[in-house]
């Protein structure tokens, strides 16, 4: 566990009904970084394999896990049932559905995520579905029996953001998450509003009052999701 973490805990506390998915491949994990994500209740994102198996079977429920950019048949397998998959194409709806199809018991379906890459905040580097692409993308969905949409993380070009700004890109994450619920259609257990800790900190570093504005938009979210939406809201 290092400093960076200690400062994302507190910096959590502008998020309330927020849960913070750390990002399982961009530092070490060890057993001390498992135990305090378990403590804090926190989510985990990865690609990596063994790192969900870690994690999982440190005892991390399989709901707080997501495993991201598979583009193998075997490293689907060997974590299905230990993970939420979250696809950035078409392809890796398709190999996850593959896989599905050998293993999910009878009638049952596998809850896919789909990553996609607001409009206002594209810099056309980003990977992921873009809003222009859900009409295809709903109709290429309906042909995979194995799979099921149930998530969205939306992302973007944060840079810059910070207080005021920073909140409304957390705004445009959760109503682009309720258009994308209404266009597949199909319903949204959770959101994540990827790419906001380095603008959060930088929020920190300009005061209380940036801060607190920052908070107030958070909050804004939180209360319009527990009277309609209902997803779990995750930052990261």
């Amino acid at each position: 566990m290092n400093n960076n973490m200690i400062h994302i805990k507190t910096a959590m506390e502008l998020f309330p009904g927020f849960q913070y998915l750390f990002r399982g491949d961009m530092a070490e994990i060890d057993f001390s970084v498992i135990e305090f994500l378990l403590k804090q209740g926190w989510a985990l994102e990865s690609s990596d394999e063994a790192r969900i198996n870690a994690v999982f079977q440190a005892g991390m429920d399989k709901n707080d896990i997501y495993g991201t950019s598979f583009s193998s048949l075997s490293s689907v397998k060997d974590v299905i049932g230990k993970c939420r998959f979250v696809a950035s194409d078409m392809d890796e709806l398709r190999i996850i559905n593959e896989a599905a199809s050998g293993i999910l018991p009878q009638g049952h379906l596998e809850s896919v995520g789909i990553s996609v890459v607001l409009e206002d905040y594209d810099n056309k580097k980003l990977k992921g579905f873009r809003m222009t692409d859900i009409s295809e993308l709903s109709a290429f969905a309906r042909k995979l029996p194995y799979i099921s949409l149930r998530g969205c993380f939306l992302k973007g070009d944060t840079h810059n953001l910070s207080g005021e700004s920073l909140g409304r890109y957390i705004q445009n994450c959760y109503e682009t998450a309720k258009q994308i619920s209404t266009l597949v259609p199909c319903k949204i257990s959770y959101v994540d509003a990827a790419g906001c800790m380095e603008p959060v900190f930088q929020t920190i570093q300009e005061g209380r009052e940036v801060s607190d504005k920052l908070k107030i938009m958070a909050e804004i979210v939180n209360n319009l999701n527990q009277t309609s939406f209902y997803a779990k809201l995750l930052i990261q």
